[in-house]
């Protein structure tokens, strides 16, 4: 998935699974030095901002990170 991808995602339909889809990719194209500093922490901002909400909502985002890993490493 592309970054423009991803946070087109995101930005159509929050939910914890793009969120976590979008701050995956986001850190993945940083590692790699394929995306500037600026583009990963805005994207980090985005998702932080629409996460100012209760623990209930930030437990629920941990499940579904924890599941998505769980897809990908069965996907691999």
């Amino acid at each position: 998935m592309t970054f423009d991808q991803a946070q087109g995602m995101f930005r159509t339909h929050k939910t914890y699974e793009t969120a976590y889809t979008y701050i995956a990719v986001a850190s993945q194209r940083r590692a790699v030095k394929a995306t500037n500093p600026d583009t990963f922490f805005n994207a980090v901002g985005e998702v932080a901002s629409w996460l100012s909400a209760s623990d209930e909502q930030l437990l629920a985002f941990e499940a579904a990170k924890t599941k998505a890993t769980v897809c990908l490493a069965q996907a691999a």
